[in-house]
């Protein structure tokens, strides 16, 4: 394999990957109720459609109170190390960049942090394999371009004899 190319997500996501998220938020927001960690479980269906209609993404996010959060995005691949997402709470969309060693998105999302309550979080999203079987996410967001937090999540790859 070439050191250069940018990773096939195709084959990185073979596996569903999961693991553990710290939050990180400004002083100034401490008393707001977030929790300060979360699991994370992300997995891909639909691999053989990358490049026509696009693979599906299914994250979710488990709290420690036991509430979870579902996510399903589309990604499609538009060229080599370029992929095109899209999301329901995703206005617009966004596209990936993929590098030899992770990759990297910008978007907005439609974040829910109160009941109903929906606000817009611009995310500064940048993925690391440390490993084969080890990726390390570190997602900043801002809010009407204030820093709101950061997350830093390890997730490790399960199927394989790795987890």
């Amino acid at each position: 394999m070439n050191p250069a190319a940018p990773l096939d997500l195709r084959e990185l996501f073979a596996h569903p990957w999961q693991g553990t998220a710290t939050v990180a938020r400004p002083w100034w927001l401490r008393w707001f109720p977030v929790a300060t960690t979360f699991a994370f479980r992300t997995e891909v269906s639909d691999l053989d459609q990358a490049e026509t209609t696009g693979l599906t993404v299914h994250d979710t996010t488990t709290f420690p109170n036991g509430r979870t959060w579902q996510r399903t995005m589309n990604a499609r691949l538009v060229g080599e190390g370029h992929w095109r997402i899209t999301a329901a709470d995703m206005p617009g969309g966004t596209d990936q960049h993929v590098t030899a060693d992770g990759f990297r998105f910008s978007y907005t999302i439609l974040a829910p942090v109160l009941g109903p309550l929906r606000v817009p979080l611009r995310c500064d999203d940048e993925v690391r394999l440390v490993d084969p079987d080890t990726m390390v996410d570190t997602l900043e967001m801002r809010f009407l371009g204030l820093r709101v937090g950061r997350v830093t999540m390890r997730l490790r790859r399960i199927g394989t004899g790795a987890a």
